[in-house]
């Protein structure tokens, strides 16, 4: 009788399977808060487009430098607001530095002058057209494209009942492997994160030269995605 009571023993000192003690535990107790986190993103056609110009002149005297970038950036703001009449035309960065001569004894050899042009247009169609107007006498930096402020207005109740949507469907899931009904799930708090906008669609290109004729450039404004993330709090009752 003794080995078999050895052996009863030592069966019951042997360690439960991790399995089998995960399978034992208990649920979550009554009243657990739990903690989630839902998002949501639309994609949507930008419909604003930013196009940044500038003119830089060098010269040995600093007038005859700056008279020479008044003229191009006054011509090719003129030239911009009769290609797009409803464009925001701005104009930025207006700076002159000398230029020094090399050596050990450097001294000013002349001016170089620069000032920059941005223009913001929902005309995405003429696009082409508006910015081949102003090459003529401004040199092209570069263009974004972006969703304007009354396109992601207008998103934002959807991103807001998707984002809901998705941390709802978070707390039902979890109370689901925890043995919790989603009758007896009980939202408390949600909170708004930080709304997200994806980066604008940059036309990447070289900043071309002033010219007497140039042919319109070819653009595609692309999408941007649009994101929102909540936070929430809820309890599993019992």
């Amino acid at each position: 009788m003794r080995p078999v009571l050895a052996i009863v023993a030592i069966a019951l000192a042997a360690p439960v399977p991790a399995i089998a003690q995960q399978q034992s535990l208990p649920l979550l107790p009554a009243g657990t808060l739990v903690l989630m986190t839902g998002a949501a993103e639309v994609e949507l056609s930008n419909d604003e487009a930013v196009a940044n110009f500038f003119y830089e002149a060098q010269d040995a005297d600093l007038t005859r430098a700056q008279s020479l970038v008044n003229q191009r950036v006054g011509d090719g703001t003129a030239a911009l607001k009769r290609a797009d009449p409803k464009a925001q035309i701005e104009t930025s960065g207006y700076s002159s530095y000398p230029v020094y001569s090399s050596g050990s004894n450097p001294a000013i050899t002349g001016w170089r002058v620069r000032q920059g042009v941005t223009a913001r247009t929902a005309n995405l169609v003429a696009l082409p057209k508006t910015v081949a107007a102003a090459q003529p006498f401004l040199a092209l930096g570069g263009v974004d494209f972006r969703l304007s402020k009354a396109a992601r207005e207008k998103v934002e109740a959807q991103l807001i009942q998707l984002a809901i949507a998705n941390l709802n469907s978070r707390f039902t899931a979890a109370g689901h492997s925890m043995g919790v009904p989603s009758n007896r799930i009980r939202v408390e708090e949600i909170n708004f994160g930080v709304r997200e906008a994806g980066p604008p669609q940059p036309m990447m290109m070289r900043a071309t030269r002033a010219s007497d004729a140039v042919t319109p450039p070819t653009f595609e404004s692309g999408r941007s995605i649009e994101r929102l993330t909540v936070t929430g709090k809820a309890r599993f009752l019992p």
